[in-house]
């Protein structure tokens, strides 16, 4: 890398960091604004002196990107997505609080298909290994 390239690459960096930080984490907070418990279950319920407090599971991916070209025109972009789960709920009652599971059938079968797969696939490679 040239000297001139060598500066204008630390100049893109330089000037895409602070866009890119700033939109990354634009980014994250709208996603943490619509994904959550809230997302799946709604608000905690009380009746009849017991609180319904809902869990569940968020995984949430980012990804941010800026640059500038040769022409010194710079861009940047982010994207993300949440999945959002039920796991089940917190029972608040006098007599004190319970995690009431929620259990859902192909949660099980998918984890076992999975696994069966990652086998299959880590067998096929070794065999290529040893082969080759």
């Amino acid at each position: 890398m040239t000297d001139d390239q060598t500066q204008a690459f630390e100049e893109a960096e330089s000037a895409a960091h602070g866009n890119v930080a700033a939109l990354f984490e634009r980014v994250a907070d709208r996603i943490g604004l619509h994904a959550g418990a809230r997302a799946v279950f709604g608000e905690p319920v009380e009746r009849d002196r017991v609180t319904v407090i809902p869990v569940a599971q968020m995984i949430i991916g980012t990804g941010a990107g800026g640059g500038t070209s040769a022409d010194a025109e710079t861009g940047s972009g982010a994207g993300g997505g949440a999945l959002t789960r039920p796991l089940g709920y917190i029972e608040v009652t006098a007599a004190g609080a319970d995690f009431r599971p929620i259990r859902q059938p192909w949660q099980d079968a998918g984890l076992i298909v999975s696994a069966a797969f990652a086998v299959l696939l880590l067998a096929k490679a070794v065999r290529t290994l040893v082969r080759g």
